[in-house]
């Protein structure tokens, strides 16, 4: 029967260690579990490195899917603004389609309500027209001598 390389490994740590040669047993053991650490710190470092290259192009990727959902809400809200040109564009804003769709809702509830406003002041006639003219007396001007000194007269007799 012959024996695997382990059990005659074992057998000479063994056969070592009864002899009294402890010392060079420990110092071979020593040896054996700074090269297996080294092999286990180079590793780590590599799988570590790994994971950095990883990290690094994941956040290349999601920078680049940021940009492209920015462009893509932009291009919404133009679109909504081009299909309905009473809303003001400073009234619809956002960063997403959620914050778009809720300004334009409001935008447009705002434009409703200032319509309303307007309807409600046409239909009411209160107040004066824009533009009237001032309140004054008429004018001379333009007017003959006669005409002057009738319109002067007519105002005398009123104020009597």
């Amino acid at each position: 029967m012959t024996q695997e390389p382990f059990e005659q490994q074992l057998d000479s740590e063994l056969k070592a260690a009864l002899d009294g040669d402890e010392e060079a047993l420990a110092g071979e053991t020593l040896d054996e579990l700074a090269a297996l650490a080294e092999a286990e710190a180079t590793a780590a470092d590599a799988e570590q490195a790994a994971q950095a290259e990883e990290l690094a192009a994941a956040r290349l990727q999601v920078d680049a899917e940021r940009a492209q959902t920015r462009a893509a809400v932009a291009r919404y809200r133009e679109a909504v603004l081009a299909a309905d040109p009473d809303l003001p564009p400073e009234l619809v804003a956002g960063k997403t389609l959620e914050e778009v769709d809720g300004s334009l809702d409001a935008a447009r509830r705002a434009v409703a309500q200032i319509r309303e406003r307007l309807t409600v002041e046409e239909q009411s006639g209160g107040g004066f027209p824009a533009g009237a003219p001032a309140r004054s007396g008429p004018t001379t001007a333009g007017m003959t001598t006669a005409e002057k000194i009738t319109a002067g007269l007519e105002q005398r007799a009123r104020a009597v």
